[in-house]
């Protein structure tokens, strides 16, 4: 899905969003500390005053994008970036707790200290790096996916003419852009880009087939067409690897170094392996240092 993206949607303004707060069942680390820093099953302190609210640790996150994060039947938080913080969580010694927010205003929420940091896949650009700090954990690509039965669609740079879904805020409506200008610069029809607020309302458009195209993440594509075998296809090769990042706010250091070492030790410990592994998510793996 495509939302390591955004761009400079989120720029300065803190713009308060209305978020869903979903608990997490088995995330807690432990009982919550009665003051000072949390006393983690992992060993990695959380400073007093770093979070929103002691003894928890709250997430924004886009949950409409599997497998790395959404609502399963129950309407649970699941998907492997989902693991990953009820991980980082437990490390610190901490709940965790997610608050389902749009991805174009992802920003601005935790500006808005909606929530203490960012985990969905955001991908580390330098616009964003201006306002927040980043805990980099995983890498990701870019894809297009089409219909099985669209042979002629040999990668984005074939859909001059043809009708493209993406997520508000993503990454990929800038290639899109950018393979647009390449289209009229040639003499070609643009794309027509259409956006909509959640990645699966994307899909959706192209799965009732009002789209010839759908522009998002490869991690969200090949989920796709494991869940549907045989009804679509990437077309032509991934493009654009990036890192994604956890994001906090700058004036939260504690918080970010927290987040670093718990990584570190949910790293070593196998945790973050093991996790990858079961989403069929190795290939993304952050090279070690």
């Amino acid at each position: 899905m495509t939302r390591c993206l955004k761009s400079g949607l989120w720029a300065a303004g803190t713009v308060l969003v209305a978020l869903s707060l979903v608990a997490c069942g088995g995330s807690s680390g432990g009982q919550p500390p009665a003051s000072g820093t949390s006393a983690a099953s992992g060993g990695v302190a959380v400073p007093a005053g770093a979070l929103v609210k002691a003894g928890q640790i709250t997430y924004c996150s886009d949950l409409s994008a599997p497998p790395l994060e959404y609502l399963d039947a129950a309407q649970k938080p699941a998907g492997a970036e989902v693991e990953l913080g009820d991980a980082l969580a437990k490390a610190m010694g901490l709940k965790s707790v997610w608050a389902n927010t749009a991805f174009s205003g992802i920003i601005p929420a935790l500006q808005a200290k909606q929530c203490d940091a960012i985990l969905s896949q955001l991908f580390i650009k330098p616009e964003r790096e201006k306002v927040v700090d980043f805990v980099p954990y995983l890498y990701s690509s870019n894809t297009v996916l089409v219909k099985a039965s669209s042979t002629d669609l040999t990668g984005i740079d074939a859909l001059c003419g043809k009708k493209a879904a993406a997520q508000t805020g993503t990454t990929i409506v800038e290639y899109l852009k950018e393979a647009s200008a390449k289209c009229t610069g040639g003499g070609k029809p643009a794309i027509d880009t259409r956006l909509f607020t959640k990645d699966s309302d994307a899909l959706q458009q192209l799965k009732i087939g009002l789209v010839d195209a759908y522009g998002t993440s490869v991690e969200t594509a090949a989920y796709v067409m494991k869940q549907q075998p045989g009804a679509f296809t990437m077309a032509g090769e991934p493009f654009g690897q990036i890192k994604c990042g956890i994001a906090t706010t700058k004036d939260k250091s504690a918080l970010h170094d927290a987040l670093t070492a718990a990584l570190a030790a949910i790293r070593a410990d196998g945790t973050y392996d093991a996790i990858l592994k079961n989403w069929n998510l190795s290939g993304d793996a952050l090279k070690a240092s």
